[in-house]
């Protein structure tokens, strides 16, 4: 495969829905509501304590809880960006920090139900930990994983019955060495979970592992807190109010670079999207109907009937055509797209089209795949092979067993727009299983228009192919070229590569080799030739 597909490069920092689309929503609203609420019940321990010690740590108290939710909320945008689905357990498990550092907080005449700073901190390590575990030993986990972390669970289910029981009474009288325990439960769970999250992190490689250093860094001081904690001979001495400072840092840590590495990237990339938004609305000013845009009639008139559809499919009457992808930058085939060809003079979208109106689309899309991928194994061993499926056929089990069932580190499933997409949060998850077995993921069409860029957006692929509109006039069209540009730059930025299609002339090619296209295909390149 060529080197430039070769790798899942992802710098995304734009999430699909991004945080200003949660601005006035429920979840926003709750978030701030959580936020005053984290802050203010600490005070509620002045009306009875009013002394420097009392202040200092409601201070603290106030600190932590605010810091353990934007620590999930961020873990959240990271989610949702990664499609890392552990992040989302770990926000949970920060968020559930949050209840326990309030009652910390609301001790009130020595009366309160966690009796103990130590005692709450290793429950807050519990809450971090446990939620994580149990998404990391679920199905969709390594079983190596699972298997070295059994006794981690074990110990985090005792540790529940050690340290949550004896809280429910709250007037037992409380046991010095049972204390002991509980303190070095707390260094215990905290040094496994800062293993479990480097463990995490040194197998999530390139792939959100900023992200994962920072949690693990958290908890990493979180084990520490404990050690200083631990030694600790009384309440507000010296080694126990270091221990409350570094339990603090530990959610403060990751809130502030977790924000900071997101912020940034956010930013980085919001500014480039505004500038593709920009350049579209400029050419589409220009030229409503961009040059060499085909625009398919949406009337019936025409479509191939029920009866050729179905004649089609029972004689297998299709073939498959081969167009080359090409380096601009050397000339270097470094893969093809499979192309149906149906014969006649029908175009073969109007196939697609009466053969969804007939009710044999799944069919005809499932035919047309097979017998692309069949052409996978006779292909140089460093090409791929690009295959287009609709939609429709990704919500298809027969469609999914068929490229699960052939090598898909050497396929590019590219996404088409024969219907339009229902749903982008199944879709998403679809290919997420794709790429996890090795497929890239393409989107076709970019820069035609709005819909287009949403489709980006939305499906976050790893390769952006521009609309042969762009191609037709690019050795002239200074807009063009500007768009062409605005999409090289932020492909870049998320780690993507742009295909140029439409590639009929000399001039065309050097004006993108030019401006930088990595690949591209056309006529000019290398004409769809039918071996099947």
């Amino acid at each position: 495969m060529s080197t430039s597909l070769a790798e899942r490069r992802t710098g995304w920092a734009l999430p699909p829905q991004p945080p200003e689309n949660w601005v006035g929503s429920r979840w926003s609203i709750a978030l701030v509501g959580a936020l005053v609420t984290a802050s203010g019940i600490p005070l509620l321990r002045l009306t009875d304590d009013r002394s420097a010690e009392a202040l200092q740590l409601v201070a603290l108290h106030a600190v932590a809880g605010c810091a353990a939710l934007v620590t999930a909320y961020v873990l959240m945008i990271q989610e949702s960006v990664t499609s890392d689905v552990r992040l989302r357990w770990m926000a949970a498990g920060y968020a559930a920090v949050w209840p326990l550092v309030l009652l910390r907080s609301a001790e009130l005449d020595g009366s309160h139900v966690v009796r103990e700073p130590e005692r709450a901190a290793a429950i807050g390590l519990l809450a971090i930990l446990a939620v994580p575990l149990f998404a990391l030993t679920s199905g969709d986990s390594r079983r190596r994983a699972s298997v070295l972390l059994l006794p981690l669970v074990a110990l985090a289910a005792t540790a529940v019955a050690v340290l949550v029981l004896p809280d429910l009474p709250v007037l037992v009288d409380q046991d010095q060495s049972r204390t002991g325990a509980l303190r070095a439960a707390a260094l215990a769970l905290g040094l496994l979970a800062a293993l479990a999250a480097a463990y995490w992190q040194r197998s999530t490689a390139r792939r959100g592992g900023s992200t994962w250093l920072w949690v693990t860094l958290g908890l990493g001081l979180t084990a520490l807190g404990g050690v200083v904690v631990a030694l600790g001979e009384r309440r507000f001495d010296t080694s126990w109010w270091i221990g409350q400072l570094l339990l603090t840092a530990a959610l403060v840590v990751p809130a502030l670079g977790l924000s900071l590495i997101s912020a940034a990237g956010y930013r980085r990339q919001s500014r480039r999207w505004r500038q593709l938004v920009a350049e579209v609305a400029d050419l589409r000013a220009a030229s409503p109907l961009l040059p060499g845009l085909s625009v398919s009639p949406e009337d019936d008139e025409g479509l191939p009937s029920r009866l050729d559809v179905r004649t089609l499919i029972d004689a297998d009457l299709v073939k498959v055509a081969l167009q080359p992808v090409v380096q601009l930058e050397d000339g270097k085939v470094v893969g093809f797209e499979a192309l149906s060809r149906f014969g006649g003079r029908v175009p073969t979208d109007r196939w697609f089209r009466g053969a969804s109106r007939a009710g044999l689309g799944g069919e005809l899309e499932r035919l047309t795949l097979r017998n692309a991928l069949a052409l996978l194994p006779d292909l140089q061993a460093d090409a791929f092979l690009a295959v287009n499926v609709s939609p429709a056929a990704l919500e298809d089990e027969q469609v999914l067993a068929l490229l699960h069932g052939s090598d898909l580190t050497r396929v590019v499933v590219e996404v088409t727009e024969h219907e339009a997409v229902g749903d982008y949060v199944d879709m998403r998850a679809v290919l997420r299983r794709l790429r996890r077995a090795g497929a890239r993921i393409a989107v076709d069409d970019t820069g035609a228009g709005f819909a287009s860029l949403r489709h980006v957006l939305m499906l976050q692929p790893d390769v952006v192919k521009l609309d042969t509109s762009l191609s037709r006039a690019v050795h002239y069209d200074e807009r063009q070229q500007k768009l062409v540009t605005a999409l090289l730059t932020f492909a870049r930025e998320v780690g993507s590569v742009v295909l140029a299609e439409g590639i009929e002339t000399e001039e065309q090619l050097v004006a993108l080799r030019e401006l930088g296209v990595p690949l591209g295909q056309g006529w000019h390149l290398g004409v769809p030739t039918i071996v099947t």
